[in-house]
């Protein structure tokens, strides 16, 4: 199947034609749209360009590379190059080489907490495991992950979501810099007034940075953001900053 699909690519590419829409004849695993999520699995390894896998970029609970034959590895999100007929969050199986040598730093969204806050029931599958928000449990805003349309195949909709609310798609880091990239999170729908985490007030405060000084006395900082319409305008702040002494042992 492997040498297959590189010269369907080939002649595809020669052609001026890009990837297939159409799975190939034979092909086992052709993404959620036709086999649902995690089709490859370590007692049923799939071949190249072949998925969905459950690999170690996806987080929480998951099969490693055992879902891909040999010395194949599950990529994140990079069947489309294999098929057009895939889904968007689908991981297929792939050359060792196509995984990044290094992990890119993590996004943080200035005023999005470092930790989940005190009594936060799902809080992402680097804490509570993927799904954690049902239709029997649903979350509130903020909370993840949910299991929404977004994800493709088989899922819960918004009724993993209390009330109006809508699961997102990978958009939890607005909510926390602890989510995983890949957490959805229950939010207000689109086009609904006012910011998502809170209307008015302060933000969290981002963690204290480094001293300022190598040697001896210096000062390590703190800020926080304004959250509201009204940041910016007379007696709201756009910003708070707290100092603090720190002496430098190295000297």
């Amino acid at each position: 199947m492997k040498v297959f699909l590189l010269l369907l690519s080939v002649a595809a590419l020669s052609c001026g034609q890009g990837p297939p829409s159409e799975p190939p004849a034979g092909q086992r695993c052709s993404g959620r749209n036709f086999n649902g999520r995690r089709c490859c699995t370590p007692e049923n390894p799939c071949d190249f360009g072949e998925g969905d896998c459950d690999g170690p970029l996806d987080g929480g609970v998951n099969d490693g590379h055992a879902g891909c034959q040999g010395e194949l590895v599950c990529g994140s999100n990079n069947c489309k190059k294999f098929g057009l007929y895939f889904h968007e969050k689908d991981d297929c199986c792939d050359e060792p080489s196509s995984l990044p040598a290094q992990r890119p730093p993590p996004v943080i969204v200035p005023g999005a907490p470092l930790e989940p806050p005190t009594g936060q029931r799902c809080r992402g599958r680097n804490y509570d495991g993927r799904r954690c928000c049902t239709p029997e449990q649903p979350c509130g805003e903020g909370e993840g992950d949910c299991d929404g349309r977004g994800d493709g195949g088989l899922n819960d909709g918004d009724r993993g979501c209390r009330g109006a609310l809508v699961c997102g798609s990978n958009n939890c880091a607005q909510f926390g810099a602890y989510y995983h990239a890949k957490d959805d999170c229950c939010e207000k729908p689109s086009g609904a007034s006012g910011p998502r985490q809170q209307t008015k007030g302060w933000g969290q405060w981002t963690q204290w940075g480094p001293c300022s000084a190598s040697c001896g006395a210096g000062w390590i900082v703190r800020t926080r953001k304004c959250v509201g319409s009204r940041c910016g305008s007379a007696g709201f702040p756009l910003q708070d900053r707290q100092e603090r002494i720190c002496i430098a042992p190295d000297c």
